[in-house]
């Protein structure tokens, strides 16, 4: 579901979640004072050329890709194509893309409705935002080669003054010869800041292999393009080679120093390196040289001793040209995950093969997939096609990701029984019951016939009667025994055409919402494998969900036994790079108004939120939802728990991967952990959880809101401590808003959860 429709329908829980919330607050909603303007921007410097490292002679850095939007998924994430360093029309480097079948980037998305987008037009964009002077002529010029004739390339123009208004658009195409030639647009700003992309447009020739060729793009004032020149005579850049920076554990982390000097004296280039681990705390500055001969260039590699896992923060400085320069850099270390299947994955697939290869490698090894919907499948009655819904899977296939369906809504536009009153083509119409249920019984046993070698899992309809327009909602008088009604025949459906295959069921509801049970009272519990629960954190502290657990795992006690639970959507919000300053909620935006404090407060509470959950019934959590928006616009990933701009990985994922690697395929819960007495002498109402992990105990441990040390506390031999991004703990130990996870090959879960501490005189529950 997209952001504006969820903040509607949470409006009235946000206030309920405000009562619940006793360490986190939201971000202040008051408008500024002052425009927010998009980040991250180009520092404003003397220089005639606006763009940096216009000619790739520092690889690839500041450069990205922006493609066609894909559904509401988003954008191609990070740059397609490569900097080559033979046949450049400027200095040693250019660009090179390669595009034809086989070799053009694709992006896929599963909503509304599912597309997948050969991305025929991979325009490189810079990274940044660029002041202008706003009703002023400029010139974007670059020299351009095709290995084929006539080719389109596209240059582009987006521009904003306010990060909360409409992005401004304006493109202009040229034709490209088979030789270097510079070529140049020139338009009145149309606002202040501007950002840029130029690229081929292959759109009109889908099928033609092509080489293209991008070297010396310039952007400045003026109405026509003069002589081109880099924008510092002496630039550097940087890259770690990897998308989304993110480095294997025990692998060195390397960064490649990139320096290019057009002037005619050498230069020797001091860059210091201040950084802060995952805790934000600072690490020891580091220090490196470069020396660049006169008119030329080099490169070498930085090796900086991270310390283990984690997530890193880190600024390069250093002088060049009279100019002070700061570069942000953010990488991450993480063990990959090497199990097949997790308990964790995502709602939506992510839109590119290298964003869900990368979410996979952090343990996210399943995809909640929306694409078979019975509107898409048969637009009009007899008119069927599984196109689309094929090539969603087909996407799939490369990443061994794990898929679960769901029939998102229970009708067509043209088999709905909503009144005529009721046109909304998306999914208002859809929401209605269908006037035949046997056709819509018919559409889920082919769907499960068909798919059921890619899918074992099917789940129905998503979140029935609570949600105001989506789905059977309550608003036009549905009740659950009209969702049982229509599931009985679903299940009968699915049974038959897949006997092996599971249902999960329910009305896919907040824990705290005491109309979920009535599907469990009602004995909707014998028709389903597995129940669903969706329960966002919004700003509600993950302790709170224990007795909503509780409450929901009694129902299932009293109405039959306990099934199985699966979150199918959940999940908690925060950016700690903002991407406009000064910072404002926008109107309409889900995540954007649930923001907690800082990124590490969101991967603490994502890790006690899962482990609060897997020891009530949970088995997999579903994460809403891995998008990302084009470059130079970061409104969607905002709403990606996991990814930042450009892939580069939040704090919670790499919490989140060394939870995954604690808990392997399929966790067990056994039973609460005890603690020693100097904990509970403190009034600390410390949490813990004991599993069977294979052949390992597990138990994570933790005491919200306090900071309590275990003074006169040690572990026995046979247990290993380390914090929540997966490093050894050495010495003493303390417990705080941060989980300690426990482990021991030696121990059973049970002998775990009372003997993982010696020295205190009696345990404490």
């Amino acid at each position: 579901m997209n952001g504006a429709r969820r903040l509607q329908l949470r409006c009235a829980l946000i206030a309920t979640a405000a009562l619940f919330t006793t360490s986190a607050m939201s971000e202040e909603k008051s408008e500024p004072s002052v425009a927010p303007r998009f980040q991250p921007r180009v520092d404003v410097v003397a220089a005639k050329n606006l763009v940096r490292n216009a000619s790739f002679e520092c690889g690839d850095d500041h450069w990205s890709s922006l493609g066609a939007p894909t559904g509401w998924g988003g954008d191609l994430s990070g740059l397609y194509g490569r900097v080559q360093s033979d046949d450049a029309a400027d200095g040693r480097s250019c660009l090179v893309i390669e595009l034809g079948p086989r070799k053009t980037p694709e992006t896929c998305f599963d909503v509304w409705p599912p597309k997948r987008v050969v991305q025929h037009a991979p325009l490189t964009a810079e990274i940044g935002w660029m002041t202008v002077p706003r009703g002023q002529p400029i010139t974007l010029s670059a020299y351009l080669k095709s290995s084929v004739p006539d080719t389109k390339a596209r240059f582009l123009f987006r521009y904003a003054s306010n990060a909360l208004g409409a992005v401004q658009q304006s493109a202009e195409e040229r034709v490209v010869s088979t030789e270097w030639k510079r070529y140049s647009v020139t338009q009145t700003a149309l606002d202040e800041d501007v950002c840029i992309a130029i690229g081929p447009d292959m759109t009109a020739m889908p099928k033609t292999d092509v080489v293209f060729r991008i070297d010396a793009v310039q952007l400045e004032a003026g109405s026509a393009a003069t002589p081109f020149e880099t924008r510092e005579p002496l630039e550097l850049g940087f890259s770690t080679s990897r998308y989304g920076n993110v480095f294997e554990a025990g692998q060195p982390a390397t960064i490649r120093v990139y320096a290019h000097n057009r002037g005619g004296n050498a230069a020797d280039v001091s860059l210091k390196l201040e950084w802060e681990d995952f805790f934000g705390a600072a690490l020891e500055p580091r220090s490196f040289s470069i020396h660049v001969p006169a008119a030329g260039q080099t490169e070498q590699d930085w090796t900086l001793p991270a310390h283990g896992k984690g997530h890193y923060r880190a600024r390069i400085l250093w002088s060049a040209g009279g100019i002070e320069h700061s570069y942000p850099l953010k990488f991450a270390v993480v063990e990959s995950y090497k199990h097949d299947d997790s308990p964790f994955g995502l709602n939506h697939p992510a839109t590119t093969t290298r964003q869900l290869e990368l979410l996979s490698r952090a343990g996210l090894r399943w995809v909640r997939n929306w694409s078979v919907n019975w509107q898409w499948v048969e637009s009009t009655p007899g008119n069927v096609s599984w196109e689309t819904q094929d090539a969603q899977f087909d996407f799939m296939v490369p990443t061994g990701l794990k898929n679960l369906i769901v029939f998102p809504n229970p009708s067509t536009n043209w088999d709905s029984s909503a009144p005529e009153a009721v046109s909304n083509p998306m999914w208002g119409r859809m929401a209605y019951a269908p006037k035949d249920p046997q056709l819509l019984c018919g559409f889920i046993g082919a769907a499960v016939r068909r798919y059921k070698d890619k899918c074992r899992y099917w789940e129905f309809l998503n979140e029935p009667l609570w949600v105001p327009d989506f789905c059977l909602p309550a608003s036009a008088g549905y009740n659950v025994s009209d969702y049982i009604s229509l599931l009985e025949g679903a299940s009968k459906a699915i049974r038959e055409a897949d006997p092996d295959g599971r249902i999960i069921a329910g009305l896919s509801i907040e824990p705290r919402m005491p109309l979920g049970d009535e599907f469990i009272t009602a004995g909707g519990l014998r028709l389903c494998d597995i129940l669903n629960l969706h329960p966002y954190g919004s700003l509600t502290v993950p302790e709170e969900f224990i007795k909503d657990m509780e409450r929901v795992q009694a129902a299932m006690d009293a109405h039959g036994g306990r099934k199985p639970i699966w979150a199918t959507e959940t999940g908690y919000y925060a950016v700690d790079d903002k991407p406009w300053q000064p910072w404002a909620v926008p109107k309409g935006h889900f995540s954007a108004a649930l923001l907690l404090p800082n990124e590490r407060v969101a991967a603490e509470y994502v890790v006690r939120h899962a482990i609060i959950l897997l020891a009530h019934g949970v088995e997999k959590l579903f994460y809403h939802e891995p998008i990302h928006g084009a470059v130079n616009n970061g409104a969607m990933d905002i709403e990606n728990p996991f990814l930042a701009e450009e892939g580069v990985p939040k704090k919670t994922y790499v919490a989140l991967s060394a939870l995954a690697n604690l808990l392997g395929p399929a966790p067990r819960y056994e039973c609460e952990a005890t603690f020693p007495a100097v904990v509970s002498n403190t009034g600390a109402r410390p949490i813990g959880y004991v599993f069977q992990c294979g052949a390992k105990a597990v138990a994570i441990v933790w005491s919200p809101g306090t900071n309590v040390p275990l003074d006169g506390v040690a572990l026995p031999p046979a247990v290993t401590a380390c914090n929540i991004v997966g490093n050894e703990l050495p010495g003493k130990l303390a417990l705080g808003d941060s989980p300690i996870f426990l482990t021991s090959d030696s121990l059973t879960a049970g002998e775990l959860a009372k003997g993982w501490h010696i020295g205190a005189a009696a345990p404490a529950h």
